[in-house]
């Protein structure tokens, strides 16, 4: 129970009074984000529902700030960073640095602006019930990503407050999220393979930061968290035109 009580306080803002998460429940926390993502994605539907039905388009701005809102923003900051030090053409060393440092440059804005962009873009253009659902599945299958994308991703960093989820390895976590994957795919579109194109991408992603700074960083774990929420908002909106 500790243990899945730090993965809620590490990648979500919900209130837990004076906990405190030690160090050997971090590196098991892990294995439970999966489930934290179905949890939050059930608290964030009906509101997401109520604010679709009831102020249109307008209501895909608030179910932005839900999904957002969830974690204070947490990810974005990751993917902001790594947008800096992906996207600067300079050495690994200077990447790193790039991607450590607090501020946010100018690509890391644009990655934060287009990914939002594109989430709105897509739930504006859903029906209320439709846009819940993607709210919901988006966030589940973010935090879902996590866990995979530790899976197979190896640390970058010497050191970093990321590491410590690389001491184990995340395997019944990961086991866990692909059989929720699969019993939502099949209750919401009536097969069991549209987590598929989630799975490759993330694959993908470890390559891409495997090219960039030989691993993962805790910016690159972000980045993979709102990306990913970013293609199946995509996924399901091309499913239903």
């Amino acid at each position: 129970m500790r243990s899945f009580l730090a993965a809620v306080s590490l990648i979500t803002c919900l209130p837990l009074g004076r906990f405190l998460p030690t160090e050997k429940e971090l590196q098991r926390c892990s294995n439970y984000f999966p489930i934290v993502g179905m949890l939050a994605g059930a608290l964030i539907y009906f509101p997401a529902l109520w604010a679709a039905k009831y102020f249109g388009a307008a209501g895909a701005v608030l179910i932005i700030l839900m999904m957002e809102g969830i974690s204070k923003g947490f990810h974005l900051d990751g993917l902001a960073d790594t947008a800096d030090g992906f996207l600067s053409s300079r050495t690994r060393e200077r990447k790193l640095e790039i991607m450590h440092d607090s501020h946010i440059g100018t690509m890391g804005v644009a990655a934060i602006v287009l990914v939002l962009l594109a989430k709105y873009s897509c739930l504006s253009a859903m029906s209320p019930q439709t846009a819940a659902m993607t709210a919901a599945l988006s966030v589940f299958a973010g935090r879902f990503a996590l866990t995979f994308y530790v899976l197979i991703s190896r640390y970058a960093r010497e050191s970093g407050l990321g590491k410590i989820l690389y001491t184990r390895r995340p395997y019944i976590g990961t086991l866990i999220g692909l059989l929720i994957s699969i019993a939502a795919s099949d209750s919401f579109f009536g097969n069991s393979f549209f987590i598929l194109p989630t799975l490759l991408f993330i694959i993908f992603w470890n390559w891409i930061c495997i090219c960039h700074i030989r691993g993962a960083t805790g910016d690159t774990i972000g980045a993979c968290e709102q990306l990913t929420e970013m293609l199946v908002c995509f996924q399901i909106f091309f499913l239903m035109l």
